[in-house]
């Protein structure tokens, strides 16, 4: 299985037009323009998806709604999922992977720190044991070798959101 985290794009900061929620917080206008031309970047490495599991806050949610978008795949391949929030660990998240036995290529979508822990414990074996932090709108591709008894496999690139954007202009 194609394995990509990938971390929200950037988003209001706390407290202004989201009323001091960490829930609400939206993308800004320059979240979406970049977030759009790193989706082009994953397009053009022939980049698809068969289902992206988010985060339900909105910053994750409108992330995953412009990858489609800009990747031409439907909206029904997101499926919100709390597995993802803020804090969740991450056995349930796998235990959710394992209900779509048919995805070769999954895109997940969260929050630091958690997303540098899961690509830490399935390439490592345990969370944190990587210093990893994925920028925003950065996207880290691990190759799953083994499901069972735990998710294990190797990175095979990591990409930060500049470098996206430099492909899709390429």
């Amino acid at each position: 299985m194609l394995f990509y985290i990938i971390r929200h794009a950037i988003a209001e900061p706390l407290g202004e037009a989201n009323a001091f929620s960490d829930e609400r917080r939206a993308l800004t206008p320059v979240g979406r323009e970049r977030m759009q031309r790193i989706a082009k970047g994953l397009r053009r490495l022939a980049v698809e998806f068969d289902l992206v599991l988010t985060s339900p806050l909105v910053r994750a949610v409108e992330t995953a709604e412009i990858l489609v978008a800009e990747m031409g795949a439907s909206r029904d391949l997101i499926k919100q999922t709390e597995t993802l929030a803020p804090g969740a660990s991450f056995e349930p998240l796998f235990e959710e992977i394992r209900r779509y036995p048919d995805v070769e290529s999954l895109a997940v979508v969260g929050h630091q720190p958690g997303l540098g822990d899961l690509v830490s414990l399935l390439v490592v074996g345990q969370p944190g044991a990587l210093a990893l932090e994925l920028k925003k709108g950065g996207v880290c591709l691990v190759k799953i070798e083994r499901t069972i008894p735990s998710f294990r496999g190797r990175m095979a690139w990591l990409l930060a959101p500049k470098q996206l954007r430099l492909i899709a202009k390429a």
